[in-house]
């Protein structure tokens, strides 16, 4: 089977998840940018706007897959990667095969858009008494690089496109709109096809919440193949393109077993291994936390530090007891019978 993370380079690690970097992204996130700078129809600086908007989805999605890991390890699964590409993001974890784990894990990534939304929300009403604009297109800059945003209570006021305001406007724009993306949408990968699937499995079985899901992704991808023709959206179309080829390829590999890809992508191998068979296995080793991985090296370097000592107590004492039969008793300083008499009620302890 194809690697599902293929044409990525690594990106960095997080939590003990591999980020990964497919090579369309850059691509992709350098050409909406030039796109931006290039229509004269638009006024200055709305390509250093675009680059913001960028980031601030780059780093959504990012959390959002991570989400995904973090759900995943609450089920005694286990998270690897995370790869983001220009329709959004992937997470390649293990679950145990059952429609609980599975469902947990798909909406720990949507709850995480949410948390993000209402926080920006509130940050929004709290700083600047703004109102969110839920319509399309978003709010753009004017001439002078200020964009207007409406008010609680009423009436509008203007802030600069590259202030905190306009960005706590942006973080939830994209988050608000990667969740009904991601929810509203019941096509297989998205999240709303798997909790469709999840939710299924529990009642008609495996397969036929499976065949459920990819299904109601084939109508899916005509409603956003209509609406991309309709709106003239690149993305769109790569959107319907990317739902008909993990829907068909899911369907393939639960038929036949066989397999079918696009771009080098394996795009059944989502986010919760729901591609397995019935047979039910065995959940893997859940991973440490961080906390408790900091908890074992600190009892590691404890035991080294008085094994160290231990070894060195017996050395001195060796000397002494070496001195007091050349000696005598008289010849040792206070200190070190304080010592002899510490190491002597150790070892007198222990037995």
């Amino acid at each position: 089977m194809q690697d599902p993370f293929a044409w990525s380079f690594p990106f960095g690690r997080l939590f003990g998840v591999t980020i990964r970097i497919h090579v369309l992204f850059p691509f992709v996130a350098v050409v909406l940018i030039l796109r931006a700078a290039c229509d004269k129809d638009l006024p200055p600086g709305v390509a250093l706007d675009a680059t913001l908007i960028i980031v601030v989805l780059f780093l959504s999605v990012l959390l959002h897959e991570f989400g995904h890991c973090f759900g995943a390890r609450a089920v005694n699964g286990d998270a690897h990667e995370v790869l983001l590409w220009p329709l959004g993001g992937l997470a390649a974890v293990d679950v145990p095969h059952t429609p609980r784990a599975n469902f947990i894990t798909t909406v720990c990534g949507p709850a995480v858009n949410v948390v993000l939304a209402v926080g920006a929300l509130f940050l929004l009403w709290a700083t600047a008494n703004v109102k969110p604009h839920f319509g399309l297109p978003s709010p753009g800059r004017d001439g002078a690089g200020l964009v207007t945003l409406p008010l609680w209570g009423g009436g509008e006021e203007k802030f600069s496109s590259l202030g905190v305001t306009v960005l706590l406007h942006q973080l939830w724009r994209i988050n608000y709109f990667l969740f009904l993306l991601n929810v509203l949408l019941p096509a297989f990968p998205l999240d709303g096809g798997r909790m469709v699937q999840s939710i299924a499995w529990k009642y008609v079985g495996y397969r036929r919440a499976t065949l459920l899901a990819i299904y109601l992704g084939f109508i899916v991808m005509f409603v956003v193949a209509i609406f991309a023709a309709g709106a003239n959206e690149v993305m769109a179309v790569f959107l319907a393109l990317f739902i008909y080829v993990s829907c068909k390829q899911q369907w393939i590999i639960l038929e036949t077993g066989g397999e079918d890809g696009l771009f080098g992508y394996d795009f059944s191998q989502g986010y919760t291994s729901l591609e397995r068979d019935e047979m039910p296995t065995a959940p893997p080793r859940r991973r440490k936390s961080w906390f408790q991985r900091w908890l074992e090296r600190r009892r590691e370097a404890r035991a080294k530090r008085d094994e160290e000592q231990r070894a060195a107590d017996e050395t001195r004492l060796d000397e002494l007891l070496a001195k007091v039969q050349r000696e005598g008793m008289t010849a040792l300083t206070d200190e070190e019978r304080r010592f002899m008499k510490r190491v002597s009620d150790r070892y007198r302890n222990r037995l």
